[in-house]
């Protein structure tokens, strides 16, 4: 009996490039494999192959199979091509930009390379090199919608909201049905304070696509900043039904119900931050336990997020079960303040946790999930301690012998920038804007503002003819127990939300804080003017963002009030 006879890997590659041609990637897949076991070298079965796992959903396998193919053959640009859209896939958009780069030097006239390049580079969050790539991209093709649409992407992020909304009009005249460009539209008219044109666009995004996940989400950011609270919560539960596990949505839904009042709720989901692309806290790897709140063992509780935080989440700290064995890790910079506030506690520095994880501790958390673990409500909050921090009265003392000026009562404090890398901008203002209270006769004004502000009060000065006094002896930024006191040490305070207003709310000294509207409002500022966790500091926002005069001055109101 003959045998069978042996089919030649060509003839089968052929039969497979016909099958995924058709859309039939796995029946495909099963004959390049076949293609494999007889011929391994076979560069073109290497590389659908690896096409075929990324179409399945699967692109580490696709990874490996395109690098064995170009190994046997570098010069093919698709294969560079693909092996870059499965890194972006994963994660990995540095790998990618290598891929895309190379298949450009070998194709340089190809749109959807240059377009998959840009998109690496907006991942990366190299934005200007993004916006070239994707304008090479429509020069070689004007009619590629996605390249418009992903150009306002990186127009946005690089604070060009104008420049990107000219790049989605295009993107949607180019493809009117074009769901994602209508919601990245709506998402740049929310941050210009324009929420009914930003609404109208997530709407036409969703009637586009009603199953469009991240259009019902970025609706529920938009009706939460317009303050119609239960519809975003139900535009929030549509993301999640969609698209269950969420994180955004269940993050930026925790902090809805926070800024709402709603405590026990929003905390219960604010451990979704952890998971959110757009927070950038980083948890220490302690190798402990979860701490719940069982009573017993050594608790370890770590402060995140900036050291406004940090301050902020201390106010929870009086609610801890009396008697219970726990190390506070926090920022350097406050550990005098939290030695001499928590005498209970042991105290040290962040930057010193790996060298504490080996003596007696048996659980950890998160400062900021203290008000899940000990179920914080509103009734909780006004039974806290308050004030909770404790000034060093013998500093106050020490600058006030070395700066006489602080006797010339009454003293206001000033502060109104912040430094936070996202929100920084729309927190801050300058100096010159506050000229309404400045010009207030007989009171002494005093900075506490960190950063370079020689300038601003010299502006003043010249302008005004009004002296801000820096204080002699105080390094604002780095001395934050010396801050504290200087605080302390004010008849009222006027600060932007920053590290001065948690200092002074801490303290429970008379001040007001002005808070930006939308972006940058986060969610313990929210609210109405009396602030349920800093009960005596008055919060005054924008009405339209942008926009602080109407604000200062109801501010600078409410500060000669104090005064």
């Amino acid at each position: 009996m003959e045998a069978a006879p042996v089919t030649a890997p060509n003839d089968i590659f052929q039969k497979a490039l016909a099958l995924h041609q058709r859309g039939q990637a796995a029946a495909a897949q099963a004959l390049y494999a076949q293609v494999l076991a007889l011929e391994p070298g076979h560069f073109d079965s290497l590389h659908l192959m690896g096409l075929t796992f990324i179409q399945a959903g699967e692109p580490a396998r696709g990874v490996e199979l395109i690098r064995r193919a170009i190994a046997l053959r570098s010069g093919f640009a698709e294969a560079h091509y693909n092996l870059g859209n499965a890194l972006l896939t994963l994660g990995r958009p540095g790998e990618a930009l290598e891929s895309f780069t190379t298949a450009l030097k070998l194709k340089p006239d190809d749109a959807q390379y240059h377009l998959e390049a840009g998109n690496a580079l907006k991942d990366l969050k190299r934005n200007g090199e993004a916006v070239a790539a994707y304008d090479a991209a429509i020069r070689l093709d004007p009619t590629l919608a996605e390249a418009f649409n992903n150009r306002g992407i990186a127009l946005k992020d690089e604070g060009r909201p104008d420049a990107a909304l000219a790049s989605y009009d295009a993107a949607i005249r180019l493809r009117p049905r074009y769901a994602e460009a209508h919601s990245n539209r709506g998402n740049v008219l929310k941050e210009l304070g324009r929420h009914g044109e930003a609404l109208a666009c997530h709407d036409a995004a969703i009637a586009l696509r009603p199953g469009y996940a991240e259009a019902h989400y970025n609706r529920a950011n938009v009706l939460g900043e317009m303050k119609r609270h239960d519809e975003a919560l139900a535009s929030y539960d549509e993301a999640l039904r969609l698209r269950p596990g969420y994180a955004e949505a269940e993050h930026n839904k925790a902090q809805l119900l926070l800024g709402m009042g709603r405590l026990k709720e929003g905390f219960a989901r604010y451990h979704w931050r952890w998971k959110s692309p757009a927070f950038t806290g980083a948890a220490p790897r302690t190798g402990l336990p979860a701490w719940r709140g069982e009573t017993g063992g050594h608790v370890l509780l770590w402060g995140e997020q900036g050291i406004g935080d940090e301050i902020f989440h201390a106010s929870m700290l009086s609610l801890l079960p009396h008697g219970m064995s726990v190390t506070v890790a926090a920022d350097a910079r406050l550990r005098g303040i939290y030695e001499r506030s928590f005498p209970g506690l042991r105290l040290i520095a962040s930057s010193d946790l790996e060298q504490a994880l080996d003596e007696g501790l048996t659980a950890q958390a998160a400062m900021g999930d203290l008000g899940a673990i000990l179920g914080v409500d509103d009734t909780t909050i006004a039974a806290r301690r308050m004030p909770y921090l404790v000034a060093d009265d013998a500093r106050l003392a020490l600058l006030r012998r070395d700066n006489p000026v602080l006797l010339q009562q009454p003293v206001c404090g000033l502060s109104w920038k912040s430094a936070n890398k996202r929100f920084g901008a729309e927190k801050s203002l300058r100096l010159i804007d506050l000229a309404p209270l400045l010009q207030t006769e007989g009171v002494t004004f005093v900075n506490l503002q960190y950063g370079e502000v020689a300038d601003e009060i010299a502006e003043v000065r010249d302008a005004l003819g009004v002296r801000v006094h820096e204080v002699a002896g105080l390094d604002v930024f780095n001395d934050i127990d010396g801050l504290l006191a200087l605080v302390a040490g004010c008849d009222g305070v006027l600060t932007t939300s920053n590290v001065t207003a948690h200092l002074a709310g801490a303290l429970a000294r008379p001040g007001v804080v002005l808070v930006p509207t939308g972006k940058g409002c986060l969610w313990y500022w929210q609210g109405g003017a009396n602030n349920l966790w800093y009960p005596s500091l008055r919060r005054v926002a924008q009405q339209q963002a942008g926009q602080w005069q109407a604000a200062i001055h109801t501010a600078v109101a409410s500060v000669k009030d104090i005064l």
